[in-house]
């Protein structure tokens, strides 16, 4: 997903560098070009695993009993648990949206 829209973005900028005359699509073609730049640092160090929230909550939830069964996990183990947690309370509609 972050790589289309990376592609995205660099299709506008490729489109505003042509209408570059325009004082607007230089301003517009800077600001796709920044977010490239800071897209690129960010995919850089990060690894994204595309996977659904239910095949998420899954796999939280056998990590969870694999540290309940042997009561500690390995420390890439606790990484990838906290994670799945934080990515899943993340994705979570907050408490008070539909009030």
């Amino acid at each position: 997903m972050l790589r289309d829209y990376r592609n995205w973005l660099k299709s506008e900028l490729q489109v505003l560098g042509n209408a570059s005359h325009h004082a607007y699509s230089l301003g517009q073609a800077n600001m796709a070009k920044r977010a490239i730049d800071e897209l690129d640092k960010e995919l850089a160090h990060t690894l994204y695993a595309g996977i659904d929230t239910v095949e998420a909550r899954r796999a939280l939830t056998e990590l969870e009993l694999l540290e309940q069964r042997d009561t500690s996990l390995t420390p890439g183990l606790v990484t990838l648990r906290d994670a799945l947690r934080a990515a899943i309370d993340e994705a979570a509609p907050p408490a008070d949206e539909g009030v």
